[in-house]
């Protein structure tokens, strides 16, 4: 079984998670249970993304599927930004996560 805890992606996509938990208890009851609840999905799915393509040998297909979740998870969050259930400085903090998260997915991608 392959290491994944190790991984800087795994880190940087771990810590959103915890951030992104506090930020949705937060959530109005309208859309604490639709848009926080997928919202949290998507990055739970993220981190077994990062954990089967560090176990592959093929890695692109898991990848990809991870930039794909990423694209869902910055336009969730934009929606909760944009809807102000997200305050600004919270938003950037997440924003910078994400974009971290897909900087490095998109490295893993050009290095496989």
């Amino acid at each position: 079984m392959a290491q994944y805890q190790h991984l800087p992606i795994y880190k940087t996509t771990y810590d959103l998670l915890v951030d992104l938990m506090n930020t949705t208890k937060d959530f109005p009851r309208d859309f604490k249970y639709s848009l926080g609840e997928k919202i949290q999905n998507h990055v739970l799915k993220l981190l077994g993304l990062i954990y089967k393509a560090n176990s592959a040998k093929s890695k692109t297909e898991f990848i990809n599927e991870m930039l794909n979740e990423i694209q869902f998870l910055d336009l969730f969050l934009k929606i909760s930004f944009d809807l102000k259930i997200i305050p600004q400085g919270k938003y950037c903090t997440l924003m910078e996560k994400t974009y971290s998260i897909a900087k490095q997915a998109q490295g893993w991608l050009k290095s496989s």
